[in-house]
């Protein structure tokens, strides 16, 4: 498998004045037996800023993090919509985070990361 690009992008309300959540969506793109899939995760913007203040203290976006960091424990979904705050901090926690940044750096600076198949996805 290659992973060749990660990206979030904050989705903007229909109205400014509407009460609900603002939504990020995580992306990360790879090729899989010849072909480019994406898998998306879904999830309201402030489950990001309760993270930010337990454990991320990383200049990477942690939004950057997340798609890459369940890949693994969904191979074979398009997307994903994490709707608690424990399903979104509780796969972080128990993740290499410094492999999860250096994964990222290496896509933004060469393009591409290539995983062997016979290693298992990095424990995220």
């Amino acid at each position: 498998m290659r992973l060749t690009h990660v990206a979030f992008e904050e989705l903007q309300k229909d109205r400014a004045n509407s009460p609900e959540d603002s939504f990020v969506r995580s992306t990360i793109t790879y090729e899989e037996n010849g072909k480019v899939k994406r898998f998306h995760v879904l999830y309201p913007g402030v489950f990001a800023e309760t993270a930010i203040k337990e454990f991320w203290d990383y200049e990477t976006p942690i939004h950057e993090a997340i798609a890459l960091n369940l890949l693994s424990s969904y191979p074979n979904r398009k997307r994903l919509y994490i709707s608690s705050e424990n399903e979104f901090v509780d796969p972080l926690k128990k993740a290499d985070l410094q492999e999860l940044l250096a994964i990222i750096h290496e896509i933004k600076t060469t393009g591409t990361y290539l995983h062997s198949n016979k290693e298992k996805m990095p424990p995220y």
